[in-house]
């Protein structure tokens, strides 16, 4: 089934539904935020009753988001809310994932589990490649820069009404995602989007106040610590950084997140150190908790295609954003890091 089939189809599931319950990833950021948002506006104009759950949400950042304050971030107080103890589906007879990639970042894996086998529907909406395969309705777009781009191709194949608050939704999560542009993960139809949202009147100057100014310390700390160790070999043109499991610890302060967080945290990390000059494409190899040293493959503005090497290595993935694993961990030894199985 093609992409814009599926659009259709998960607006005709919303307006099928009488009760819909959104959810995003746990410390969701502002493409999960954004996009629960917007999708609340959508099947909130379907006249449907909505509740919408990101665990951890922070309670000051991009509050600007229309319904912010109607993003919950506990289970048990969602639950008292609207009324129901047991499953889901006592509830709500649809659920929509957006942005989440694997079951575990809803941070309710049980509960989707239990709504699931009850015979709840689900559509997930992404642009992460997939974990998890738990959808009833999977709209995944690897290629897209953001689900919010998703979600704004989903409001244009149904012709639904690009409202001020819905360009606004879009606008964050696409900026949020691109670094204001800075990845290469920005292509021509991304443009195309944010020139829409703009015409539909998006407040862009709180927007990109909030996208630039409003970055995690440890994400910041994390980014230095990767230009700090960057390396540049001038033969191939290649620049490399490394991300010891002991640095995860110390600048998260705990040894482990979830598979996905991790992939969100190196793979925003990555498309940051993309706009480096001098350098084809940038190699940032971090550790994993399994035994592992994944390696992130990003090609920067007219550099090369990455995806041949990374093929090479066991891994794949796209063009210009590809990625392996390789068994063992990272060491320095004299000024050079090395991966020891």
């Amino acid at each position: 089934m093609s992409i814009q089939s599926k659009l259709i189809q998960a607006y005709e599931m919303m307006a099928a539904a009488s009760s819909v319950l959104i959810i995003a990833h746990l410390r969701p950021d502002g493409d999960a935020l954004s996009s629960v948002a917007a999708l609340r506006l959508v099947v909130k104009d379907l006249g449907k009753q909505t509740a919408c759950y990101c665990q951890q949400k922070n309670q000051q950042l991009f509050d600007y988001l229309p319904g912010f304050q109607e993003i919950e971030s506990d289970w048990d107080y969602l639950k008292s809310k609207y009324e129901f103890e047991g499953n889901i589906i006592d509830k709500f007879d649809l659920v929509i994932v957006a942005d989440c990639g694997a079951l575990t970042r809803t941070a309710l894996v049980q509960e989707i589990t239990d709504y699931k086998q009850a015979g709840g529907k689900i559509i997930e909406f992404d642009h992460h490649p997939r974990i998890d395969e738990y959808a009833d309705l999977e709209i995944r777009y690897p290629d897209l820069s953001s689900t919010a781009e998703l979600i704004y191709q989903f409001i244009i194949v149904n012709k639904i009404f690009l409202s001020r608050e819905l360009a606004d939704c879009v606008l964050t999560g696409i900026l949020m995602d691109t670094g204001n542009f800075l990845y290469p993960s920005a292509s021509n139809e991304t443009l195309k989007a944010v020139a829409a949202t703009l015409a539909a009147g998006a407040h862009y100057s709180k927007i990109v106040s909030y996208t630039l100014q409003n970055k995690d310390m440890a994400v910041v700390k994390m980014w230095g610590l990767a230009l700090e160790r960057l390396k540049i070999n001038s033969r191939y043109q290649m620049a490399t950084s490394v991300i010891t499991r002991a640095d995860i610890k110390n600048i998260l302060g705990q040894d482990a997140l979830d598979t996905a967080s991790e992939s969100d945290l190196f793979s925003g990390l990555s498309g940051f150190l993309s706009n480096l000059a001098g350098a084809k494409a940038i190699l940032l190899l971090y550790e994993e908790e399994d035994g592992y040293v994944k390696g992130s493959l990003r090609s920067t503005p007219n550099g090369f295609m990455v995806d041949k090497l990374a093929r090479t290595l066991g891994g794949g993935g796209h063009k210009r954003a590809s990625g392996f694993s390789i068994p063992g961990h990272l060491e320095k030894i004299g000024n050079n890091w090395q991966i020891i199985n």
